[in-house]
């Protein structure tokens, strides 16, 4: 089997530094408790690991971290996920005398910093974003002036709560396809015109890593595994790229995924993986396909 190596793929740097400050919380802080507040990346096998090392896991699916942080005992420790954060959660922390490990990637820090900065300009923020991801929740969290979209459709709900005397700033979750949101800036430059000013937010990773996709050659490509975690969204819209581009695609955790009716009559198959999936489970994927005859 021709196996070609989507380049670059797996674990971006803001991954690399929420599992180093993960793992080093429980070297800084020894014989407390320490909490992890939701997935510190999405990735079951990361989170697996860190919680093997002895942190104590707080599932917040579709759930308030704010909320589920004041439930937890005073003077614990909690690490707090790549995603971003409840912004008042410091002032709940600081109240509990709670230690924060934050995690945070900077892309995320860089996008509240920015929508701060244009709210005390006095612009109407519509913020693009997957409903119920921990960094939508995060942003959304800043002030409840923020309008969010998260699909083409779902635009024509907000155009009536647009401040029609106000400029608009249009921002984006840092993991998103850059094909939806291409889709959805350009609807609101239809409506709202030159009152728009737009601002990419995607982070580089999650672009560069799409831009390798959209790449491929599908004439010579028959296939595309994405190797990561469903609750991961850049490892999601991987599988879209290269389906967008007509390159049969799906997303898998690891080789034990592989379905071997996918490879009949492939001969050339191509592996990438979200920013947060661990190499090793990318390599086991690429040995498997290239032993193949």
């Amino acid at each position: 089997m021709n196996v070609i190596k989507v380049t670059p793929r797996g674990y971006c740097f803001g991954v690399v530094k929420s599992i180093k400050m993960a793992k080093d919380a429980i070297k800084n802080y020894p014989g407390q408790q320490i909490y992890m507040l939701g997935f510190l990346v999405h990735n079951h096998h990361v989170v697996n690991e860190i919680i093997n090392l002895g942190i104590i896991p707080i599932n917040d699916f579709k759930q308030d971290r704010l909320a589920i942080l004041e439930t937890l005992p005073n003077n614990s420790v909690v690490v707090l996920s790549a995603h971003g954060s409840h912004e008042k959660i410091k002032d709940v922390a600081q109240a509990k005398n709670i230690t924060l490990v934050d995690t945070e990637c900077e892309w995320v820090t860089a996008t509240k910093d920015l929508i701060k900065e244009y709210l005390v300009k006095d612009y109407e923020i519509i913020f693009i974003g997957k409903d119920y991801h921990p960094e939508t929740n995060a942003i959304m969290s800043i002030d409840p002036r923020i309008h969010l979209v998260t699909t083409l459709a779902n635009v024509d709900k907000i155009i009536n709560k647009v401040d029609p005397t106000k400029p608009i700033l249009v921002t984006n979750q840092t993991t998103l396809s850059k094909i939806d949101i291409e889709e959805i800036v350009d609807k609101l430059k239809n409506i709202f015109k030159e009152r728009i000013l737009f601002k990419n937010d995607l982070c580089n990773a999650t672009l560069e890593r799409q831009n390798a996709v959209l790449n491929l050659n599908p004439n010579e490509v028959q296939l595309l595994l994405v190797v990561g975690d469903e609750r991961s969204n850049n490892t999601n819209k991987l599988v879209e790229m290269g389906e967008s581009i007509n390159i049969k695609s799906y997303r898998i955790n690891d080789k034990n995924d592989i379905n071997p009716a996918w490879l009949t009559n492939v001969t050339t198959v191509a592996v990438t993986a979200g920013a947060s999936t661990p190499s090793l489970l990318q390599l086991e994927v690429i040995k498997y396909l290239e032993n193949l005859p």
